[in-house]
């Protein structure tokens, strides 16, 4: 059992939520930031593997398309971005255990729905321009964005949030034998 008292102990957890949020801030930022160029990526696949369509349009046509494409990129980066800052609980939350961690985010459901959103909104643009689909699954990337690597930052994530875990049982032990004190004592007193 720990030493701190309850106050402490809750001290120690808004102190690595803050320190968690930061970290989960520039793990977005990296995220959203490749965003753009994830769908640009995608949609230029499917661009060429519809051949009908691609020669079907003018080069006048093709750079409209291209600027619906840079426009489509940005606003999905702005979706996203606001989707997964929008309630940390979703990366803290009491049913998120760091045991399913490692360099992807796939053991915490609520980031993974979220970021599955990508994929649709892409074969969802695809569709309304009237290009033939394409495969497409977004995952975390695994290369260097901005100099940053995003495995990196998603482990870092992990052993913050068993860090939080720790100490959220460590409170949780204490605020029980706090209780059973108080109730023994209750016991005695009547």
């Amino acid at each position: 059992m720990s030493d701190k008292t309850l106050e402490q102990l809750d001290e120690e957890i808004e102190q690595i939520k803050a320190k968690l949020s930061a970290q989960i801030k520039d793990l977005v930022d990296i995220i959203t930031n490749d965003l753009p160029d994830y769908a640009l990526k995608n949609i230029r696949k499917a661009f060429i593997e519809d051949i009908d369509f691609a020669e079907s349009k003018s080069d006048a046509e093709l750079a409209e398309f291209k600027t619906r494409v840079s426009d489509f990129g940005k606003q999905l980066a702005s979706d996203i971005r606001n989707s997964l800052l929008d309630n940390m609980e979703d990366w803290w939350g009491a049913g998120i255990s760091s045991e399913n961690g490692g360099k992807k985010l796939d053991g915490n459901a609520a980031i993974t729905k979220k970021l599955s959103v990508i994929s649709s909104r892409i074969r969802s643009f695809l569709e309304a321009e009237k290009l033939k689909p394409i495969d497409i699954n977004y995952t975390t990337p695994a290369r260097f964005i901005d100099g940053k690597y995003p495995p990196a930052f998603i482990e870092k994530y992990w052993a913050q949030l068993a860090n939080l875990r720790s100490v959220e049982e460590q409170r949780a032990e204490l605020d029980l034998e706090a209780r059973k004190a108080r109730l023994a004592q209750r016991w005695d007193s009547i």
